[in-house]
């Protein structure tokens, strides 16, 4: 049965859902059907450790728990060359670069890294979005809060650094994709192996900021137990027509705070130049942004 030969490991809120999507238009791709399968994650759950700086997720929420049913999930390959799932939460899991060497140590590993500021408050969106945080940002975007501890990148990347060899791992740079996206994605085609002859669609962006005008609609909405029974009895007509109401229920996000922005830049000053240095790559466009 067929294993996966590149996995994109996060970071969330980086542009992972898009760079899944992206890859999945490529003849020579065949992505996971299953984004997030977390299945090299799913001990550590088990096991209830950490994963990045949140507290450790509940074991009933991974679907994939067996090495049988992850190869299931790529039943479907049939001639492609690069083969690949998505899940971020192997970015930050305590004993995720071990258990991927282990099983497929061949892989080729797709990091994308953001602005940790501006990842930080993202990630707060996505919260307020999800129903599960009030817009309370600098209450929420403490130097002790999970959001902005997870900026710091150095220690969980070079884990994997330490495993796995530089020509198997490719780090993308959020900023970069945003300027760019057929570049990047051309670019990946490239480590992957398949042809760059081949353009993506990239007009389309995924997964996109925004906060609830209702809070008590948007928890309908991604209340796990509301998907899930919509996706087992509602027709596909119906199913569409909810994804439109949860999208039309979204306004713009506020601005992040000039101040606070800056303020978090210097707290994450002394990890993106250990980033720096372990990349071998100026990231100024971090450390100077505006």
């Amino acid at each position: 049965m067929t294993l996966p030969n590149f996995i994109v490991i996060g970071v969330a809120k980086a542009g992972t859902t898009s760079l899944h999507r992206y890859l999945d238009q490529h003849p020579q791709v065949f992505m996971c059907p299953v984004k997030e399968t977390n299945f090299f994650a799913y001990a550590d759950a088990y096991d209830g450790m950490r994963v990045g700086e949140k507290d450790p997720p509940l074991p009933a929420r991974f679907h994939v728990k067996t090495l049988e049913a992850y190869k299931a999930l790529f039943e479907g390959v049939t001639d492609e060359i690069a083969i690949g799932e998505a899940s971020p939460r192997y970015f930050g899991c305590p004993t995720a670069p071990q258990r991927i060497r282990e099983c497929i140590p061949d892989v080729k590993l797709v990091v994308s890294l953001r602005n940790p500021a501006d990842r930080a408050f993202s990630g707060f969106l996505m919260r307020v979005r999800r129903g599960r945080a009030t817009m309370k940002i600098r209450e929420r975007l403490t130097p002790e809060s999970h959001h902005v501890r997870e900026g710091f990148y150095y220690h969980w990347l070079k884990r994997y650094f330490d495993m796995f060899p530089k020509h198997q791992i490719k780090v993308c740079i959020f900023e970069d994709f945003k300027e760019d996206s057929n570049k990047v994605v051309l670019d990946l085609f490239d480590f992957l192996g398949v042809s760059t002859n081949f353009v993506p669609d990239t007009s389309i962006r995924h997964n996109p900021a925004g906060v609830p005008k209702f809070r008590w609609l948007n928890r309908l909405f991604f209340d796990s137990t509301f998907i899930r029974t919509a996706k087992a009895v509602l027709p596909g007509s119906a199913q569409r027509m909810a994804k439109r109401v949860r999208q039309l229920n979204l306004e713009a996000p506020p601005k992040f705070p000039a101040d606070l922005r800056a303020e978090l830049l210097k707290l994450y000053r002394e990890d993106i130049r250990k980033l720096e240095t372990l990349l071998d790559r100026d990231l100024s466009v971090w450390l100077n942004a505006t």
